[in-house]
C-alpha cells in the first residue's frame, strides 16, 4: 500500500478533550512507529540484541497484537489476522493505529466509560490501555529505532517527532 498513514501527524484537533488527546497520543505513536520501521532490512528483521530477546520482526508482532487490543476495546471492528511478514504487519498496525484515532476523534469524552478491556480473568476500565497497551507499545517502538541504529541502519534523519514531520 502506497499510501500508509503517520508519514507526518495529522493537524491538531480543534479542542482539547479526553478522547482528542489520546487520539493525539495514538497518532504519535502511529508517526512514530512509521518512521521505526520504514527501510527496515532483512538483517534489521532479523536483529535481536541478545539470544533471549525478540528479534525486530517478532517485536513487530508484538505491536500488532498490542494496536489490536487497543483498537478492540475502543470499538474497533477490524478483524485480527494471522501475519508474519514486515510488510504486512507495519500496514495492518498503521492502520489499526489510523482507525483507532480516527474513531476517538468523533467520539465523545463520556462513551470511554463504556469501554472495558477485557483481561483473561476480569474487566479493566479503557484506562488500562494508556499504560498498558499504548505506552508497551511506545517502548517496543523505542527499542526498534535502537536495534535498527545498532545493526546499521538508523532511521531516516530529519524526522522530528515533536513537530510530526519529516524534513
Amino acid at each position: 500500500m502506497a499510501n500508509l498513514p503517520y508519514q507526518s501527524i495529522p493537524p491538531l484537533p480543534e479542542e482539547i478533550n479526553s478522547t482528542n488527546i489520546i487520539s493525539r497520543m495514538v497518532d504519535g505513536l502511529g508517526f512514530r512507529f512509521y518512521w521505526a520501521t520504514d527501510g527496515l532490512r532483512k538483517e534489521d528483521l532479523e536483529f535481536r540484541p541478545e539470544k533471549d530477546s525478540r528479534n525486530t520482526l517478532e517485536l513487530l508482532g508484538h505491536i500488532y497484537n498490542l494496536a489490536h487490543a487497543a483498537n478492540s476495546v475502543l470499538g474497533g471492528s477490524i478483524k485480527k489476522k494471522e501475519l508474519t511478514t514486515y510488510t504486512t504487519l507495519r500496514e495492518e498496525i498503521l492502520l489499526l493505529y489510523k482507525d483507532l484515532s480516527d474513531r476517538l476523534r468523533a467520539m465523545p469524552d463520556e462513551d470511554l466509560e463504556s469501554y472495558n478491556y477485557m483481561g483473561s480473568a476480569q474487566s479493566f476500565p479503557f484506562w488500562y490501555l494508556l499504560n498498558g497497551q499504548i505506552a508497551d507499545a511506545l517502548t517496543h517502538v523505542g527499542q526498534i529505532v535502537s536495534w535498527r541504529r545498532i545493526s546499521g541502519n538508523p532511521q531516516a534523519k530529519g524526522v522530528n517527532v515533536f513537530l510530526g514531520r519529516k524534513s
